[in-house]
């Protein structure tokens, strides 16, 4: 049938270019500043697009006659918009687009210093969900800078369903799909030039994803030619920065070159206890053969170490009188020190061929391998008290004051108020004490025992090579086909390393909760049986070492229509995905499926798109995307614990995805904006969490299986200009992102005390968490003489819902309680957060120096009024009193909204 339908189109399109009067658009684009050509400048008609080369050049043929308004984007300067008569042929000269300094504002690394998450994958806890697309789309650019801070997610989608290419090689993570921005931090000058397509909309080089994809160029000869230093100062993660950046573009003896370095760092950020500490570094060369052939190199790094955040309950934020409270910290030798360390180093290395073996045809062909390690450390302890402040046992409302009898048998009011005076007080208390944790490993030496405290680094050590080619032909002026084929192999190697003992001299690498429940049973408490009881130090291995390995690929391809009223498109996508698990160490706990080669888990998928852009007139489109797709489960979210043995979740199966979008555009010289309806439908997906289960006193792996979710609403953005200075910029979603269905929960326990359990989840109709579902703002903008820029906008979240926990949406969680119970509605109710109103303002200004050189000030306030109330997210911890019912036991953690926050950028170019 698939194929029926590419057929009936292809027989279909000659027909429609009978009736279709078309022409060929031609042009330079320059900076209005300097007057130099502005290569990968984004030249658009309605859906057509083309871009600029590394002259500034453009062509675009296939182009309905009459009125049409003519579109140039470009990462760094002020969109325009030109009403243009189209003929047969059209010369529109020069273009000079003017760099909007603004710009440097929101590429100033608000992917690196809005990280606020306790998590170990920095890629979730990022909040940018369309960063990399910014300034294309008035929505868009809104969502991924205004709305960024509030950890707003375009249509409620992850981060996996935007993908992310640099250099034409995909960046994301296979294991988990989504993209982490660090890995390029720092390096805005050289990642600025960029290809984005919004929502299902097709790409030129490749199938593309429910929430878009991007192309970010590293071609030195697509930077423009320049030299530009920039120092930066904010008071969010980082507090400082400098960049540096070189770009020759193309020389005439055939050579391109772009140096881009930078270092951010900071003692403290806006969280107290976190650090910054940073580097990156950027090569690209590349060399003209001849007019058909180029060949180019990149290499780029951004090494990063920071203190990370950590999320805490609303007593705790309450008894310090801080909303941004961090129990990470504490005080050592006088020095604050973070026990929630993120270190990273992954080089990425990338080669890519050009060649245009005529005008009509160009063939892109690129390799990428990233390697390097990544880790997170914590606390770990051994028969000893939780040294974590905020743990529920050493909060005041563990000795309750006052209660009734169904949850509470003894008041200790005396010791509740000297904790509460603690707490306000004493930073030994409400921090971790690391002065206590040295002195009780002292004490350990003496009786020559192991360390009970130490930090350990938990290792995600990535390896991933890939190699793609696509090629884009012209059959004529009203059809282009585009394809490509994609190969990756990845290699992920997790294991533990002990860090530092804190005054210990060794860990003996045993499970404590096995050690505890199987008393007398010496092998299965081993954490490898190759090598039982084995003494490790700072450096050494211990607890687990596994690797995750996955082999995948694709083969695509679309075909685009143009014709005088309508363009339209088809396209498929065959993929195939084969991972697997390999034990490097011999678990006692699973003896026979910790060890070596794993089962493969072979997955076949498909994806079909098709759409079509209805132009009502040259400055009014419909434009309708819809796909059927399925997709292979990540790695990360299959196996049941990963970490001791070879097991999957039940009827592991590939995701099922339904997607359709319907936008109106209208560009028009005064005014730009667009408002779509999206409706988007999953079947089978998976989740996982990992977390200490406090009845069973060891850690547990809940995995959510069989989910369906939907996400649909509506989005639209909008730009007037009320005059050739100023505009009216507004921005808005409504969306409904929920669970379908009752889910399946498969829970595991990592030291075998009990077997495996399945239950049901009554989650049924709750909302996804972790972003608004509401956002709106609205803002004036200003752009005066003299390269003056002003902005201003008021946003608004609401809609805002808790991550929750499945344990409590169980039928186990209400056993022994009536269906008249009043703690009922508690337990199973989905709390909604509080919705929050901000306000930010930025100022832009360029100063033009002995006609050669360029000062650019920009300076930007976040959140001026200093609202500290907004709850950007949380989660229900995953423990639940199952005994007395009581929420308030564990009760949920919240992360809040940073404060007045500020950044001042300062560049300097010739």
């Amino acid at each position: 049938m698939n194929k029926k339908f590419l057929i009936l189109l292809l027989a279909m399109s000659p027909l429609l270019g009978l009736f279709a009067q078309t022409g060929t658009l031609l042009g330079r684009v320059t900076d209005a500043e300097s007057g130099r050509p502005l290569p990968s400048v984004t030249v658009k008609v309605a859906t057509q697009q083309t871009f600029t080369d590394s002259e500034g050049q453009f062509s675009l043929s296939g182009v309905a006659t009459g009125e049409i308004v003519v579109e140039f984007l470009f990462s760094g300067y002020e969109n325009i918009s030109q009403v243009v008569n189209v003929g047969e042929t059209t010369n529109l000269g020069t273009i000079k687009m003017t760099p909007s300094y603004l710009n440097d504002l929101m590429s100033g690394g608000l992917s690196e210093i809005s990280i606020s998450s306790d998590s170990d994958d920095d890629s979730k806890a990022q909040n940018i969900s369309g960063l990399l697309s910014s300034s294309n789309d008035i929505f868009v650019s809104t969502a991924s800078y205004t709305f960024g801070p509030a950890y707003f997610r375009m249509r409620g989608y992850d981060n996996d369903l935007g993908s992310t290419y640099i250099g034409n090689t995909p960046i994301s993570d296979v294991e988990t799909g989504r993209t982490t921005w660090a890995l390029w931090g720092g390096l805005n000058d050289a990642t600025r030039n960029k290809v984005s397509v919004n929502g299902l909309s097709p790409a030129s080089f490749s199938f593309g994803n429910l929430g878009g994809v991007t192309n970010i160029i590293t071609r030195a000869s697509q930077h423009r030619a320049q030299t530009k230093l920039t120092y930066s100062m904010t008071n969010r993660t980082y507090t400082n920065r400098v960049m540096f950046t070189h770009s020759t573009g193309m020389m005439d003896n055939g050579w391109a070159i772009t140096a881009s370095g930078s270092r951010r760092w900071g003692q403290e950020g806006f969280v107290e206890g976190t650090y910054y500490d940073a580097w990156a570094g950027f090569l690209g060369i590349e060399r003209k053969l001849n007019n058909t052939h180029s060949l180019a190199f990149t290499a780029f790094v951004a090494p990063v170490k920071r203190g990370m955040q950590g999320g805490s309950t609303q007593e705790a934020y309450d008894l310090t009188g801080n909303n941004y409270y961090n129990p990470n910290w504490g005080y050592q030798n006088g020095e604050k020190r973070n026990a929630r360390e993120r270190i990273m180093n992954q080089p990425v290395i990338i080669l890519n061929h050009y060649w245009n073996p005529s005008n009509k045809t160009q063939i892109t062909s690129s390799a990428s391998y990233l390697f390097g390690q990544t880790g997170t450390t914590a606390l770990n302890w051994y028969n000893a008290s939780d040294p974590r402040p905020d743990y529920y046992r050493y909060l005041p409302s563990y000795f309750p004051t006052e209660g009734d009898d169904n949850t509470v048998t003894y008041y200790t009011p005396e010791i509740a108020q000297k904790l509460t005076e603690g707490w306000q007080n004493d930073n030994n208390v409400r921090q971790v004490n690391w002065d206590k944790l040295y002195q009780i490993n002292y004490l350990s030496n003496i009786e020559g025992k192991q360390a009970r405290y130490m930090i350990e680094n938990r290792h995600n050590d990535q390896n991933q090579l890939n190699i793609t080619s696509f090629i884009n032909h012209e059959i004529n002026d009203k059809i282009r086909i585009d394809g490509g084929i994609e190969y990756n192999s990845n290699t992920g190697t997790f294991y533990k390393t002990v860090q530092d003992l804190l005054g210990g001299e060794f860990w003996t690498d045993i499970d404590q909760f096995a050690e505890r429940d199987f008393s007398g049973n010496d092998t299965i408490s081993q954490n490898d049986l190759n090598n039982p009881n084995r003494i490790v130090k700072e450096g050494d291995k211990f607890g687990y070492e596994y690797k995750l390995k996955q082999n995948s690929g694709n083969i695509w391809t679309v075909a685009n229509f143009s014709s005088l009223k309508v363009d339209y498109y088809a396209g498929i996508q065959l993929s195939y995905t084969s991972f697997w698990r390999e034990g490097l160490m011999r678990n006692g706990r699973y003896p026979e499926s910790s060890f070596g080669v794993g089962e493969k888990h072979n997955f076949f998928d498909y994806a079909l798109k098709a759409g079509a852009t209805y132009k009502i007139t040259g400055r009014h489109f419909i434009e309708g995307n819809a796909t059927a797709m399925t997709r292979a489960p990540y790695i990360r979210n299959s196996y049941l614990s990963s970490r001791v043995r070879d097991a999957v979740i039940p009827d592991l199966k590939s995701e099922n995805i339904l997607s359709g979008e319907l936008s109106y555009h209208l560009r028009a010289p005064m005014i730009k904006a667009r408002i779509t309806v999206y409706n988007t439908l999953f079947q089978n997906a998976n989740e996982i969490n990992s977390f200490y289960h406090d009845s069973l006193r060891t850690f547990v792996n809940h995995a959510m299986y069989n989910i369906n979710k939907v996400h649909q609403g509506i989005e639209a953005g909008a730009e007037v200009k009320l005059t050739s200075a100023f505009a009216v910029v507004a921005a808005a979603n409504l969306g409904n992102y929920r669970y379908t269905n009752r889910s399946t929960a498969s829970i595991t326990v990592e030291n075998g005390s009990v077997p495996d359990i399945t239950k049901t989840i009554f989650n049924k109709y709750f909302y996804i968490s972790g972003t608004p579902q509401t956002a709106a703002s609205v803002g004036l903008k200003y752009m005066g003489p003299g390269f003056l820029f002003i902005d201003m906008n008021v946003n608004y979240y609401d809609n805002i819902y808790l991550d929750f926990n499945p344990e409590r949406r169980t039928s186990t969680a209400l056993s022994g309680m009536g269906t008249d119970d009043a703690r009922i509605p508690g337990i199973i109710n989905q709390e909604k957060l509080p919705s929050g109103m901000t306000l930010d303002a930025s100022i832009g200004k360029s100063f033009r120096i002995m006609r050669k050189y360029y000062l650019n000030l920009n300076f930007s306030i976040s959140n001026i009024l200093d609202n500290q109330g907004i709850i950007t997210g949380g989660y229900e911890q995953m423990r639940f009193d199952f005994e007395k019912k009581n929420i308030n036991k564990f009760p949920p953690k919240y992360f809040y909204y940073y404060g007045r926050t500020f950044f001042l950028n300062i560049g300097f170019r010739f």
